[in-house]
């Protein structure tokens, strides 16, 4: 079936702000990147003004469906969005609604410990899991913190945009929807804007933070201790070579969330990943690829509200359609709904629709299979309207599917 980009209906945004770095690394530290977030001072709101100034300005971008008029256009950009707390815990928490204690009937993700993940190797099965203690002795457990990142690591670069749009689209084909920052412009000035949202996975950030994260989680680590694992000697070449295709083999690449409460991807599914939070918390909801890969109408219907409506921001998702009896009853028999605390790793196994609402400010790093670390991004990553038609056509028996958020569709 070819995929489509659908054309979306414009929703009410979440409150806060998302950012997301994609690491580059040496064989030695990709995976410091991943923890390199910190935890939440900001700086004083004069300073950080003329600290921004100093810098060379970020190209000006405006989220096309911020109000461009009028006075609510005005407002919108007198609003100061900057992040002032001493802590990422300080910010405010959507805990009461969203929080909850993982019974088994909700949830039932198997929780086991780092040493467990890597002798059972779970990543080459199809089911997720919570690993435990993921963060512990990393030095982004200081480093990342809010203060300590802001002097440590503000020119680190990245992108913002709307966590709902990026869901839909996936941050590599998410085009003008998306505008360069850096962590300390996103920090001081965006973070709470509910049209910002920093996520991205091709930006190359400083080598320093990726030594923040040691021991990075496997199977990440698998590829840093040894590029050439797995390789085998092909004749005809006359050299090593990798059997896996590139789209099935774990690299080198990792990248930094950094989000408000109540921000997070809307639905999307992509290749295998894991996602390790330092600071804050998530919560997941699963779907298995298993009960919806030959029936594209049960998965749009799982994630829209109808079948021509647009995606809605997860916090949405939760608060409206979660309550229909056969959602639920879908979520219950065929998928997850977890809460993930800081120092634990969330496993995605390949395909599987998810969606994820920070609670509290939260600060992850996340690997994907097949991406290598991020090289930057170009003009034209942000020149084009993702949601411009193609000129494809869904299935006509199966109908269009949702977007797959990890791959580029241009």
């Amino acid at each position: 079936m070819t995929r489509t980009a659908l054309r979306r209906r414009p929703r009410p945004r979440p409150a806060g702000g998302l950012l997301l770095v994609s690491l580059a690394s040496s064989s030695r530290c990709v995976a410091s990147a991943a923890a390199s977030l910190p935890e939440g001072l900001v700086l004083p709101r004069a300073a950080a003004a003329a600290e921004a100034d100093a810098r060379p300005a970020a190209r000006a971008r405006r989220d096309p469906h911020a109000p461009s008029e009028g006075d609510g256009a005005r407002d919108y950009e007198a609003i100061d969005y900057g992040n002032r707390n001493l802590e990422w815990e300080d910010g405010p928490s959507s805990w009461e609604e969203f929080g909850h204690d993982n019974d088994p009937a909700v949830c039932g993700v198997p929780r086991i410990t780092v040493r467990e993940w890597e002798e059972g190797r779970f990543w080459e099965g199809n089911r997720p899991y919570i690993v435990t203690n993921v963060t512990e002795g990393w030095a982004a457990n200081n480093n990342w913190r809010l203060s300590e990142m802001l002097k440590r690591y503000p020119d680190a670069e990245a992108t913002m945009g709307d966590g709902r749009r990026v869901g839909e689209t996936g941050p590599d084909s998410a085009g003008n929807l998306l505008e360069p920052t850096t962590v300390e412009e996103f920090i001081t000035k965006h973070m709470y804007d509910p049209f910002k949202y920093f996520f991205d996975r091709k930006i190359a950030i400083p080598n320093g933070m990726l030594e923040d994260c040691h021991p990075f989680p496997m199977p990440t680590r698998m590829f840093i201790d040894d590029p050439h694992a797995g390789e085998i000697y092909a004749p005809s070449k006359k050299e090593r070579v990798n059997p896996k295709h590139p789209a099935e083999r774990w690299q080198d690449h990792l990248a930094i969330s950094i989000g408000a409460d109540l921000q997070g991807l809307s639905f999307h599914f992509h290749g295998e990943a894991w996602n390790a939070v330092i600071f804050g918390k998530k919560r997941w909801i699963l779907y298995d690829n298993a009960r919806w890969k030959h029936d594209v109408r049960r998965q749009r219907y799982m994630a829209l509200e109808a079948p021509d409506a647009g995606i809605r921001a997860s916090p949405d998702w939760i608060r409206t359609l979660y309550h229909d009896p056969e959602r639920k009853r879908e979520i219950r028999n065929h998928g997850h709904d977890c809460i993930q605390h800081a120092g634990e790793m969330m496993f995605v196994p390949r395909q599987w629709l998810h969606m994820v609402v920070n609670i509290g400010n939260t600060v992850s790093v996340i690997s994907e299979v097949g991406f290598e670390k991020g090289q930057g991004k170009t003009e034209e990553d942000f020149s084009y309207d993702p949601f411009e038609p193609s000129g494809d056509s869904g299935d006509e028996e199966g109908g269009e599917e949702l977007p797959r958020g990890g791959r580029p569709r241009r």
